[in-house]
């Protein structure tokens, strides 16, 4: 018998599976997989991005929300719309989604991202052909990269090329899609990308390269800006044209097969040359009308909000500036240091010409603008013209919409590309740049472009010369059909500028600095200390005034002595006594010597002082004459004082400024502590404005009245001429009710003669009056309000005054009788001839004066009198201020600024004992 163990369970075969369900399983495994894949893939997701909303990145992408790009800032004039000038380190104009055309977002997409429409971040279709292009190719021909990738890496990322940067590259274009529409990333996009030259975004690109807004521009450039960003280097128009071009025709190929243009459009956008007119914002701030404008307030913006702040902050800054009279004034001050330079024989400074060419070689001049082309051009302006073909010796030149011939001599040769200066002499719209523009009809078909050159113009006819202004225009102008009549000029070597402000409120109006900011950056109104001559002499003559002394109190101007020096008068002679007002209005030096040491060289300088000079009076008499340098913004300030009733207001070029979004940063009247400071009494500077006003009426000024252009010569003004020693500064600040305007003219840098007989009335003057003319012209006539009476300190000094000069005049009274009676006791002794009758005119002044004092009628009571007479008086609007009547013997005066040089032979060598002043 067996032991085994019977289990025939163990050695039974299996019983068959069913066969409907192996069936089943094997057709379901894939499916579930798939389903349990994406589960665990979507809850990875979930968890992935739970966590990702935690880190910087997803803060990052969520703050594009309140995304501040930065912005261009720009200046305005005073009408807030005229823009003089811009700032930026990248210069972006941002635009919203519905102002970016059509075609430049097609060429975009075209070139960068053909599915950006379909995808949500990542393309894996993108990926697989770039992949497979870029494998049969055996090298990179493509990127996988789509436009929100591109995005991220602009706004997030290093330009580095990892896997790690990549995949977050990946991942933040996945956040951006999944919080942003494709509208707002095409506009974050078109703003955003560098295009070079500093220009980013699609905007700034337009009018960096083309000169034009965006929605301005054709097919090909839309596909040119499309192109750039890849490498804006590499594939620059201006650096590298034929890459440029090749890549602009691989984006027109694309909107093509893109179905975004027809087969025609396409082949005329490829057959188009690359035109450019590039216009930088440096150009824009550098070779325009306000150019120094600009300057001054670049530096003012960085003082308040740092250099940064001042380019990427978007500013809107609001000027006082007036922008016509600002043109104007720039033609102002060319006209006169043109004038200067054709009264000594036409020097200039053997500089280059600029050249557009030489800086831009791809630059079309058909399309090029200069900043000073955006402004109507007039008859008598200097205005750079671009020399566009040159034939022998002629040459053809673009004003931008208009046009003109030139000759030139074999001296001063063109070539094309040249940027000279020109001088319009007929053929312009208008007159002036305060003139509005108005319609002509167009001459004859047979009128031919003017032709000129400098040697050929006769003359009679050269600008500047004596008997002829060369500005002056006639009352219309003749009829323009585009072309213009000019002269070449060269550049000025002598340097000038001119500021003009509201005297009552401190606003600058028009600054010139010089004769063109792309030449010379130096701003020769606010940065130049030059030494004012004449022109500081009113300051002395108002502490005069302030300490008791009136415009009709005589001065002596004889020989002065104070140690080893001695003052002399321009023309080397001497008056005797003269009244306060005619001694300024002649710009007598000596008795602004003797006024000093009058009122004490201390009060003088605290004088200055509060008139906002900045650099102290030297504290020796000398001062009076106009030692101590200052620059013109400083005297223009200064000189608002008198017609503002003794306030200055503190001169400034911002009236407001904005941020991006449109808010007050600054407010000048509602955030400036001090706009204004009290420097006199109202009666002082009435007193030296009547004073100032026969400076123009009867002094070194006179040429303000002789002007028969407009109705400069029925304005009340007063002003005061200025010359430094040897001719070296010559200076006129001028003023009216209102507006107080200086010009000043000389050699920069260098103490160097203007010339001899080059004072303030002859170098200086024509500039204020070839401004105001045109400024004041249809403004309504000011008249100066009337003199308030003196507070009672000043009377009382007054009263002071009167009482010295009362017991100086007994004491010469006396001193004249006891000479009288000894001559009257010689002659009766000797039996000669009997003294003439009291009435007998032949009598000598000062005896019938003695004789007079009998009858009770004393000098003394006469000359105060009249004094008292002339206080009580006050001008009445429209008056001319009384003609100075001295109690002596009128003298022959020669002024110190005469309209011809005196006759007499000067001294063999000019004294050089006063420190570079003459008067």
């Amino acid at each position: 018998m067996s032991n085994a163990l019977n289990l025939p369970h163990l050695t039974e075969a299996p019983a068959a599976a069913h066969p409907g369900w192996s069936r089943w399983w094997r057709w379901s495994v894939l499916p579930l997989s798939l389903v349990v894949s994406a589960a665990l893939g979507a809850l990875a997701t979930l968890l992935f991005l739970q966590w990702f909303a935690t880190t910087d990145d997803q803060q990052q992408v969520a703050a594009l929300a309140d995304f501040q790009p930065s912005v261009v800032t720009r200046v305005y004039a005073d009408d807030g719309r005229t823009v003089i000038g811009e700032f930026a380190l990248e210069r972006r104009v941002p635009l919203s989604y519905d102002e970016i055309p059509l075609r430049m977002r097609q060429a975009i997409m075209a070139i960068e991202d053909a599915r950006f429409e379909y995808h949500w971040g990542v393309d894996p279709i993108g990926l697989a052909r770039a992949a497979w292009k870029n494998f049969l190719a055996g090298r990179t021909v493509e990127g996988g990269s789509t436009l929100t990738q591109q995005l991220t890496k602009i706004l997030f990322l290093s330009p580095e090329r990892t896997l790690e940067r990549k995949i977050q590259e990946a991942i933040l274009a996945l956040q951006i899609e999944r919080q942003y529409t494709k509208e707002q990333i095409m506009e974050l996009y078109c703003n955003q990308i560098n295009l070079g030259g500093g220009a980013y975004g699609v905007e700034a690109g337009a009018q960096y390269y083309f000169g034009k807004s965006i929605r301005d521009c054709s097919i090909e450039e839309c596909a040119l800006l499309a192109g750039i960003p890849k490498a804006p280097s590499g594939y620059s128009p201006i650096l590298r044209p034929q890459e440029a071009k090749r890549r602009r025709n691989l984006v027109i190929t694309n909107m093509l097969e893109a179905g975004y243009i027809t087969a025609a459009e396409a082949e005329a956008a490829k057959a188009a040359d690359l035109k450019l007119n590039v216009t930088s914002a440096r150009e824009l701030n550098t070779s325009g009308p306000f150019a120094y404008v600009v300057e001054e307030v670049r530096r003012e913006l960085e003082s308040r909000f740092g250099t940064r702040g001042t380019h990427t902050g978007g500013l809107q800054v609001i000027t006082t500036i007036d922008a016509p009279a600002q043109i104007q004034a720039v033609n102002a001050v060319r006209w006169g240091l043109h004038r200067y330079e054709e009264r000594h024989g036409g020097s200039r400074r053997d500089i280059p010409i600029p050249n557009v060419l030489d800086e831009l070689k791809g630059k079309d001049l058909s399309t090029y603008r200069h900043p000073e082309w955006a402004y109507e051009p007039f008859n008598g302006m200097y205005l750079h013209g671009l020399v566009t073909r040159v034939t022998g010796r002629t040459a053809e030149v673009s004003f931008g919409k208009y046009r003109a011939t030139v000759t030139f001599s074999p001296d001063r040769p063109l070539r094309e590309g040249d940027l000279p200066m020109f001088l319009i002499k007929s053929g312009a719209p208008r007159n002036s740049a305060l003139q509005p523009v108005t319609d002509t009809p167009a001459p004859p078909a047979s009128a031919s472009p003017a032709s000129a050159s400098p040697a050929s113009a006769s003359p009679a006819s050269a600008p500047g010369r004596k008997g002829r202004r060369e500005s002056a225009p006639s009352t219309a102008p003749p009829p323009s059909n585009g072309v213009l009549q000019v002269e070449l000029r060269s550049l000025p070597a002598v340097a000038g500028a001119m500021l003009c402000l509201d005297a009552g409120t401190g606003e600058i109006k028009t600054m010139v600095g010089g004769y063109d900011f792309s030449q010379s950056k130096f701003n020769n109104a606010t940065q130049a200390n030059r030494q004012t001559g004449s022109c500081f002499k009113p300051f002395i003559y108002t502490a005069a005034i302030e300490n008791g002394w009136t415009p009709d109190d005589l001065v002596s101007d004889t020989p002065f002595q104070s140690g080893n020096w001695s003052p002399r008068n321009y023309d080397g002679g001497f008056t005797g006594p003269i009244p306060l007002r005619t001694a300024l209005a002649k710009s007598r030096n000596i008795p602004a010597v003797r006024l000093l040491a009058s009122v004490g060289i201390r009060r003088g300088a605290e004088m200055v002082r509060r008139f906002g000079i900045t650099n102290s009076m030297a504290p020796y008499l000398p001062s009076a004459l106009g030692a101590t340098e200052v620059p013109l913004i400083e005297m223009v300030a200064a000189y608002s004082v008198f017609p503002n009733k003794g306030k200055r207001a503190k001169p400034h070029l911002i009236r407001r400024i904005l941020d991006y979004d449109g808010r007050t940063l600054f407010d000048f009247d509602r955030d400036e502590p001090e706009r204004e400071t009290r420097v006199v009494s109202g009666y002082v500077a009435a007193q030296m404005v009547d004073m100032m006003r026969g400076v123009v009426d009867g002094g070194t000024a006179t040429k303000i009245r002789a002007v028969a252009d407009g109705d400069l010569n029925k304005r009340q003004i007063g002003g005061k001429t200025g010359t430094v020693n040897d001719w070296t500064d010559a200076w006129f600040i001028g003023y009216t009710p209102s507006i107080t305007c200086g010009v000043w003219i000389g050699y920069p840098g260098e103490k160097r003669t203007l010339g001899k007989g080059e004072t303030g009335g002859e170098a200086a003057l024509p500039m204020w009056i070839e401004f105001m003319k045109v400024y004041l012209r249809g403004k309504p006539l000011e008249t100066f309000d009337k003199a308030p009476a003196p507070d009672n300190e000043l009377e009382k000094l007054q009263a002071e005054r009167d009482r010295q000069e009362r017991k100086e005049l007994e004491s010469g009274i006396a001193t004249l009788m006891e000479d009288t009676g000894t001559s009257s006791a010689k002659r009766a002794i000797t039996g000669r001839e009997a003294p003439p009758r009291d009435d007998d005119p032949t009598r000598p002044r000062r005896e019938r004066t003695l004789m007079e004092e009998t009858t009770g009628q004393t000098a003394v009571d006469e000359a105060q009198s009249a004094k008292r007479a002339q206080r009580q008086r006050t001008p009445e609007p429209g008056d001319a201020p009384p003609a100075p009547k001295s109690p002596v013997k009128k003298p022959s005066f020669v002024t110190d600024e005469p309209p011809r040089p005196p006759r007499r032979e000067p001294p063999a060598a000019p004294r050089r004992d006063t420190p570079g002043v003459n008067r």
